[in-house]
């Protein structure tokens, strides 16, 4: 089963994605760039999905060698474009604007970790 590291500083949220994703992966949840750096000191995870904040913490830190090839998608707290431009030259394989439709989400991380089919239907959880 493939691994999903989740860096969200608001609870209810990174409880969603967790709940969202569990279905299809294994996922683990981070309140911070500090927290995701423990875990990741014994873990390598085959997709890192963050909020803004922490992805630019976590470039501001420097990448962690076992993470340089791990894709990462970001969710913004708003639709701008130069923001989704910033943050993919950066190095993230995606973006996502907040709010956003959970399937929506389901299929970009099913894309950005082809090897893997979801053997059910997507759903909405809201």
């Amino acid at each position: 089963m493939k691994t999903v590291l989740v860096i969200e500083k608001h609870q209810f949220m990174r409880l969603f994605l967790i709940n969202l994703l569990s279905n299809n992966y294994e996922v683990f949840g981070a309140s911070s760039p500090e927290e995701a750096n423990e875990w990741l000191k014994s873990n390598t995870p085959h997709l890192i999905l963050t909020d803004l904040s922490s992805f630019k913490k976590i470039n501001s830190m420097g990448v962690h060698r076992a993470i340089q090839s791990v894709p990462f998608l970001v969710l913004t707290d708003q639709d701008k474009s130069q923001e989704r431009i910033q943050v993919l030259q950066k190095g993230a394989k995606d973006c996502l604007s907040k709010p956003f439709n959970p399937v929506e989400l389901q299929l970009r991380v099913q894309s950005l970790l082809p090897d893997f089919q979801i053997t059910g239907s997507l759903s909405s959880v809201a």
